[in-house]
């Protein structure tokens, strides 16, 4: 999947990541339309879960929106993997 270079750079923002979503994002390479993903749909459904815990805990408005916007766009690309 390929994300947008703001939501790129809220995942690599993220501070408490697994082991398994730090290779995912070390794994990610720069394209011509954003920053390419690659990951399955669990892979994807355990980095959201990532990017809502730190959303729900970040004090800091303006983070919380780019998490916020970061959580939307991955989960619509989890939708639209399962479809």
């Amino acid at each position: 999947m390929v994300v947008s270079d703001e939501v790129a750079t809220a995942l690599r923002d993220l501070r408490l990541l697994d082991p398994e979503c730090e290779r995912l994002l070390y794994r990610a390479r720069v394209a011509d339309d954003g920053v390419v993903l690659n990951a399955d749909d669990e892979e994807l459904d355990e980095l959201i879960g990532f990017v809502a815990a730190e959303a729900n805990h970040e004090p800091n408005r303006r983070r919380q929106q780019r998490l916020d916007r970061a959580f939307a766009v991955l989960s619509d690309a989890l939708q639209t993997m399962g479809s």
